[in-house]
């Protein structure tokens, strides 16, 4: 064991002694800046991470729309899930090979506000319902008419073109739609909450991917651009896993209609729970004997908390994180020996697994296999 985990480790330095060389940096004029803006030079990246990741242009441009994903989405599981996700999906339209990730430039964050806002007489860009104030029963109204969109990601996707230059070639929206919403009826007066069903959801959904593609359509530039568009069932507020994307649909460059969805069967599980037990009692049982495992040797864990990733019934990626206190750099050694040998004895291959073992202030090992590989990798971080 200690020399298979010695090797991992020493693996582990040479990659990273394989990092970008950007001394030769292949450049490119950006044509994507508005016109006010003085044209600048980009840089590609002499190396992508991997062949499903894109290449990102230097220097990095931030999203027009930064800070609204934090402020607008309850869960913050969601928060990353939306944006990897997103760019995950968009892979199947906008190939890597041949396209480069930039963040949203096209919807700028005063621009989206108004668009996540209500649809009122003072704004009319709202696109979730309208609501009478007025109401006699103002909780009724909220309930009947629920604040069903969070946000509205976009992300850009750049080509290189014969003139030396990139363009933008295609926009992905990530239509980030709430499973539960709450809602008061007066400043400092209680939360009410109304589950929103996923068909009723889909159909809202439907309606403001129409509205927005639309106003894609109409700024510059952008009348032949394909769009895809994804819709994100978020999670409920206090969940501990995130929600998924549940449908998603290309509009091709010149249409102004988001049709012909296609349904995404994917979901994150949470491990030990009735969920992940009705959903896989095979790694739910293995993920309960593993924390037998260790309870039985150190006195001082206090369990397993896991995430599954699923497309379908297939699980994809199972990510654990083991919480534990040390008090020495052996201690930290011996537990990630011995979780090691659990693995390698009682998980299959066919899926991604990670393990992270934390102490209360810190990460103190990584424990990674791919999907495939019979051995894992394993980094022990020092104190």
């Amino acid at each position: 064991m200690k020399q298979k985990i010695g090797l991992s480790i020493v693996v582990l330095a040479l990659l990273a002694g394989c990092a970008p060389d950007f001394s030769g940096p292949d450049q490119v004029i950006d044509e994507t800046l508005p016109d006010d803006i003085q044209q600048e030079t980009a840089i590609i990246p002499n190396y992508g991470v991997s062949e499903n990741e894109y290449q990102v242009l230097l220097p990095y441009r931030l999203s027009q729309s930064r800070g609204v994903t934090t402020n607008q989405v309850a869960n913050r599981l969601d928060i990353t899930t939306i944006e990897n996700d997103l760019r995950r999906h968009s892979v199947d339209v906008f190939d890597p090979d041949t396209h480069y990730f930039q963040e949203g430039q096209q919807i700028a964050s005063s621009e989206l506000y108004s668009w996540l806002s209500r649809e009122s007489d003072s704004s009319e860009l709202g696109l979730n319902p309208t609501i009478n104030q007025d109401a006699d029963n103002l909780q009724q109204e909220e309930f009947d008419n629920p604040r069903y969109l969070s946000h509205i990601l976009e992300q850009n996707y750049l080509v290189r073109n014969d003139d030396n230059a990139v363009q933008l070639a295609g926009i992905s929206l990530g239509i980030a739609m709430k499973s539960n919403y709450r809602y008061q009826t007066e400043i400092g007066g209680p939360f009410y909450y109304r589950d929103i069903e996923e068909d009723d959801m889909l159909s809202e959904a439907n309606r403001i991917a129409n509205e927005v593609t639309e106003r894609i359509r109409a700024k510059e530039g952008l009348q032949e651009v394909p769009i895809m568009i994804a819709i994100y069932r978020e999670a409920a507020r206090n969940e501990l896993v995130p929600g998924s994307f549940v449908a998603k649909t290309v509009v091709q460059g010149g249409s102004t209609t988001a049709a012909n969805w296609e349904a995404i069967d994917e979901q994150y599980a949470l491990f030990p729970s009735t969920q992940g037990r009705n959903l896989d009692s095979d790694i739910s049982a293995t993920i309960e004997d593993l924390q037998s495992s260790i309870a039985d040797f150190f006195p001082n864990y206090v369990g397993v908390i896991g995430e599954g990733f699923y497309q379908g019934d297939q699980l994809r990626k199972l990510t654990l994180e083991i919480p534990i206190e040390f008090y020495g750099q052996a201690e930290v050694v011996g537990f990630t020996q011995y979780v090691y040998g659990l693995l390698m004895e009682s998980f299959q291959t066919h899926f991604d697994l990670e393990v992270n073992i934390k102490s209360s202030d810190r990460q103190e090992s990584l424990i990674f296999r791919e999907a495939g590989e019979e051995e894992p990798v394993v980094h022990i971080y020092q104190r």
